[in-house]
């Protein structure tokens, strides 16, 4: 039952990723049709470059509550688990990793805390990067906008194992889990949260390839923060699949000082129709590498969690 019930949710999370291409197509399209193949493949590769360092990110948590898999497993692990962004609500992803962790022998509440502090760590980076680029984006933005620099640095303290672990603590009394969350350290954290902004760094540049073709004036520090301020604002918009029209919306506030609304607008056609394509291409990626791994699936309930 519980190995239909996943792959039931990867079937339906599947669909629902094919819909979000099928349903965008035409205006997609009709974007498209501004750019040149190179830069529309260039941001593809950086895309999927991403997604890779993006499952490092999250492995480097994993580890530190005993999730003891070689780079390749955490890549079909994490790759399979993405496809839980295009059903409504930002936990799924969350869900699927901490089931998936369960066959190496992780106990659900561990797999919990690991999936969740993966998150946090996305969410904070995010907010950090596109704050800074704001303040590059906007003339004199350091003495309008000092408030945002704060709120950054206020998130960035949420980093700090302590704090982290009352964080982690409250959701699982929301979720109304009586567990104890694991202890993460410091070491790990900084691991995965320099992941993470790498991460943010390469989707600034899938993002720019696209719209320096668009508005030439648009420089690689302003989009990677426009477009880190973007998905933060698709996340926090739980209620849509994957930050459907939120992002695009906060894309083209974010980017109003270097490119007109329609240029934005067209970026953001785009770039979601390449991270989708590229969701679709690591789905893939992750079911070829469960395929070649037949030992991969199967429990490893001899594994413990390393000390602290």
């Amino acid at each position: 039952m519980r190995t239909a019930l996943r792959w039931g949710f990867l079937a339906v999370a599947a669909g629902l990723l094919g819909w979000a291409v099928v349903s965008n197509w035409d205006q997609v399209s009709t974007a498209l049709r501004d750019l040149t193949w190179g830069a529309i493949a260039g941001s593809l590769v950086a895309c999927m470059i991403a997604l890779g360092v993006n499952a490092m990110s999250w492995r480097a948590v994993m580890r530190a509550i005993g999730l003891d898999t070689t780079v390749a497993e955490a890549m079909r692990v994490f790759l399979l688990s993405q496809v839980g962004k295009y059903v409504p609500g930002s936990v799924w992803p969350v869900l699927a990793q901490a089931e998936f962790a369960r066959d190496h022998g992780v106990s659900r509440p561990r797999a919990m805390t690991g999936s969740i502090v993966a998150m946090v760590v996305g969410v904070v980076t995010s907010a950090v990067v596109g704050a800074v680029g704001l303040v590059l984006a906007v003339p004199d933005a350091l003495a309008a906008y000092w408030w945002v620099l704060a709120v950054a640095a206020a998130l960035a303290v949420v980093l700090v194992p302590a704090v982290l672990k009352r964080v982690v603590a409250l959701a699982f009394r929301v979720t109304r889990r009586a567990e104890e969350p694991a202890h993460i350290g410091g070491r790990a954290l900084l691991a995965s949260a320099a992941w993470s902004t790498l991460m943010w760094v390469v989707l600034g540049v899938h993002a720019w390839l696209l719209l320096r073709e668009l508005a030439p004036g648009a420089g690689l520090a302003v989009v990677t923060g426009a477009f880190a301020f973007a998905w933060l604002v698709g996340f926090l918009v739980v209620v849509a699949p994957a930050g459907a029209g939120a992002r695009e919306w906060a894309l083209v506030l974010a980017l109003a000082p270097v490119a007109t609304p329609a240029q934005a607008l067209s970026l953001a056609l785009v770039s979601r129709f390449l991270m989708t394509a590229a969701d679709v291409a690591g789905l893939g990626i992750g079911i070829a590498i469960g395929a070649r791994r037949p030992d991969a699936a199967r429990p490893r309930r001899g594994s413990a969690p390393p000390p602290g």
